[in-house]
């Protein structure tokens, strides 16, 4: 990857910190911009060096698609944007990912990003604690630190001896998504096993003493200073690890099913909407049993998100997919399959995007064919001209063969118009001297008597139909005749006639 490149922007303003990341493909991109047509890209203030101008996206098909600033005066030499990949973005994404987490959870929550920027995100709870997620791979981990948690960032390295001293430590890392934007997703290092990662963050619980994982067991082995870890039976598991300044965790709890139903759904509104209308419906189910009101509240207000999304999604697939109907690109179809994998797509748009399937295949086919035939041509043409080369080269060496030859065999056979009789080639060979000439072939022959014929002017006879009386004379003057591209008669009885005519008039001109 070219790192120069400006792989990451924000959304709608210079200072905002909702983050972008631009597609690598150009069929990716051309999904993206339909996606977020009319909203702008900005080289943000939030980021390290950004410059706060718009930005554009560049598509390329010879590497990756970027943004790139609008050139309005230029050049881009105020930025210090370039040669920062996606990972200077990291702290905008951890913001992204879990401001719904954490409202998910009924958790209000202070974000702020330390000097320099990029470094960190201090997570201010409203119950006072803090989280750090200390994101600089070039500086140490400061673990005396005021935070309730320290959580680090991908690729972020622990001294030795710091992870036995504490039995854990926690750690994110991020996914690219296709079609651009991040996943994140949460793991617990322990001593000796690696790090155990959650699939997404719906699976981890912010409690009252501990980060809690709940879908798969995570085996800790937890420092002095932890003095209870608890297990559910039967197949479900959960570990609770303690954070680092002592407290007891105490037994760990599943969240209730309203958290879990507002959960699933602001994990499936940013990372899955393939599972929103199901999240949508639990939500609906559970509105049907008595609920708190406050709960309620939080139900419905989640259910109105939801929806509005689905609305907001089926109007994008009806657009994409009447779309299709007209203009077949690649980046509409792609765009209109993933839709149509939603759901509540509807059998005719499923369909739609079939036939579009359907025609693009044949097209496809018909663009190999053509490309088939027109390699097959291609080799055809090739093939000629080597075919034509070489008889070139064969017909240049034979006249450098019998080129010297010319004079001599022109001057007999003016010679025997004069005396007013034919001439045979062993005749010619006996009075010039020549005894190469036994050693020509038929073909040697038609090139020396075509050579021989080089200053005869078209109405006047050939000399070879002083050689065509006899033998094979015959043949050798239609050969000759048809490399000067001379008409004959079809017929030898007629041709025996039109020579012996030419003959006359050879010896009545000589």
């Amino acid at each position: 990857m070219d790192r120069r490149l400006i792989r990451t922007a924000v959304f709608g303003s210079p200072d905002s910190d909702e983050p972008a990341l631009c597609p690598e493909t150009a069929e990716e991109l051309d999904a993206f911009k339909l996606e977020h047509e009319g909203v702008t890209f900005w080289c943000g203030t939030m980021f390290e060096g950004g410059c706060g101008r718009q930005l554009m996206t560049r598509r390329c098909t010879d590497k990756i698609c970027h943004f790139a600033h609008y050139r309005s005066d230029g050049s881009d030499h105020q930025c210090g944007r370039k040669g920062r990949d996606e990972n200077s973005a990291n702290h905008l994404f951890v913001k992204h990912h879990l401001v719904p987490w954490l409202r998910a959870q009924d958790i209000a929550a202070e974000f702020t990003y330390p000097e320099p920027l990029g470094s960190a995100v201090v997570v201010r709870l409203e119950d006072g604690r803090s989280l750090l997620v200390h994101l600089d791979r070039n500086r140490p981990v400061a673990w005396d630190n005021d935070a309730w948690e320290t959580i680090l960032g991908p690729g972020v390295r622990i001294a030795d001896g710091v992870l036995a001293q504490r039995g854990y430590v926690h750690r994110i890392r991020f996914d690219d998504r296709p079609g651009g934007g991040r996943t994140m997703r949460f793991g617990t290092q322990v001593p000796g096993e690696g790090s155990n990662w959650s699939s997404s963050l719906n699976e981890v619980v912010l409690t009252s003493d501990s980060l809690v994982i709940t879908t798969k067991p995570v085996a800790i082995s937890a420092p002095a200073d932890v003095t209870q870890r608890m297990t559910v039976p039967a197949e479900r598991v959960i570990v609770t690890v303690a954070p680092s300044t002592g407290r007891t965790a105490p037994a760990a709890r599943q969240a209730d099913p309203v958290q879990q139903a507002l959960l699933h759904l602001d994990v499936a509104l940013r990372d899955h909407p393939g599972r929103i209308l199901a999240a949508v419906q639990v939500i609906r189910q559970i509105l049907e049993t008595d609920q708190r009101p406050d709960d309620v509240a939080r139900l419905r207000i989640a259910l109105g998100r939801g929806e509005r999304w689905l609305k907001e999604r089926a109007r994008l697939r009806r657009t994409v997919v009447e779309r299709l109907k007209d203009q077949s690109t690649p980046a509409l179809y792609w765009q209109a399959v993933d839709l149509v994998k939603d759901p509540d797509a509807s059998a005719e748009e499923r369909e739609t995007v079939a036939a579009a399937e359907a025609r693009a295949r044949r097209a496809e086919e018909q663009e190999r064919a053509a490309r088939e035939c027109e390699r097959a041509e291609r080799r055809e043409a090739q093939e000629r001209e080597q075919a034509e080369a070489r008889e070139r080269h064969v017909q240049q060496a034979r006249v450098e063969k019998v080129e010297k030859f010319t004079l001599a065999v022109r001057g007999a056979l003016k010679k025997a118009a004069r005396e007013g009789r034919t001439i045979t080639w062993s005749e010619i060979q006996q009075k010039t001297g020549l005894h190469q000439l036994s050693r020509l072939d038929h073909d040697d022959k038609v090139e020396l008597l075509a050579l021989v014929e080089s200053d005869t002017a078209p109405e006047n006879p050939l000399w070879s139909t002083l050689l065509a009386a006899v033998g094979d004379g015959l043949r050798l003057h239609r050969d000759v005749s048809n490399r000067l591209s001379r008409p004959l008669p079809v017929s030898d009885a007629e041709l025996i006639n039109q020579l012996a005519a030419e003959r006359t008039q050879l010896h009545r001109h000589w």
